[in-house]
């Protein structure tokens, strides 16, 4: 057996669906590395190895051996991506959609990581996410910072786990709001029955967003949004649970914002202000709309 980075304990409150589904709707586990870890062995039903189709049964003592995560192959690869600015400390870049922030299964060498590693010298001892201070999803454009070294990671990370930065996007939404500024403010936590999905509930983690309408339509409308919060897809969560999804996301969207021309979510990150912690200069950096989110704000006539 490989090198455990924790172990999980879970009783079956309950007769339950099968075994891997089980697992990852309770715990932080997906339900593929879920499925993965029944097939290699590294998951007991009161003592015992089971399928990954075994129905837990109530009362059922499962316990996870989760092996530690295995260092990529973290490869230089030249990516057409530009740099916004690029200093003695950090750069920030603008990233484009469709590139993930760092090694994954399924993407090993077209990351950011991969592109920054091609593009700067970076010496920093994180062997997963050598630069990467904070992140963006897949297929959100925009401003990212990457540190070049790990002084630089620390000190810029503690920004924004302290929220001294203040963090602006642009976002295509679908509906019609009854006024151009508001906030929204509701706990954020993983969805119990989707992993890969994020929720609205009670006991869930603090976030807080500020929404500003710049212009609309009856059925649509360009918004600003500045996030006080960092949570896993909280631009995306929040809007959708207002009622205002954004266009083209295929994870929280309804059928009408499914509907308009895009094809990944219409969210960029476009502006991003903190003071520089070498420096003590407050310093703003800025990013232009992506090519499809300026011809479909085109198409909305907004």
């Amino acid at each position: 057996m490989p090198n455990i980075e924790k172990t999980i304990e879970i009783t079956a409150e309950e007769d339950a669906g099968r075994l891997d589904a089980f697992i990852a709707d309770n715990s932080d586990i997906t339900r593929s590395f879920a499925e993965r870890l029944v097939v290699e062995g590294h998951v007991t039903v009161n003592g015992d190895k089971k399928p990954k189709k075994y129905k837990v049964k109530e009362n059922d003592y499962i316990y996870i051996y989760v092996p530690k995560e295995e260092v990529p192959d973290l490869t230089p690869v030249k990516m057409d991506i530009d740099i916004i600015y690029d200093g003695p400390e950090y750069a920030v870049i603008d990233k484009p959609a469709g590139v993930t922030a760092h090694p994954a299964p399924g993407h090993a060498e077209d990351t950011v990581v991969n592109a920054m590693l091609a593009e700067f010298e970076i010496t920093d001892e994180n062997d997963l996410r050598p630069g990467i201070v904070h992140r963006l999803d897949k297929d959100t454009s925009g401003l990212m910072i990457i540190a070049k070294n790990r002084d630089a990671r620390e000190k810029l990370a503690s920004i924004f786990s302290k929220r001294e930065i203040d963090k602006r996007y642009l976002a295509v939404c679908w509906g019609n709001p009854k006024t151009d500024h508001f906030f929204i403010e509701e706990p954020i936590f993983r969805h119990p029955k989707n992993r890969k999905k994020m929720c609205i509930r009670e006991d869930g983690k603090y976030a807080k967003s500020e929404v500003t309408v710049l212009k609309r339509s009856n059925t649509c409308f360009l918004a600003e949004i500045r996030i006080y919060t960092g949570r896993t897809h909280q631009i995306r969560v929040h809007m959708t649970h207002a009622g205002y999804p954004l266009a083209g996301d295929e994870v929280y969207g309804n059928r009408q914002s499914l509907k308009m021309p895009i094809a990944r979510q219409a969210l960029h990150s476009h502006r991003l202000s903190f003071v520089n912690p070498f420096t003590d200069e407050m310093v703003t950096y800025e990013s232009q709309v992506p090519t499809d989110m300026r011809e479909l704000i085109k198409r909305l006539k907004l």
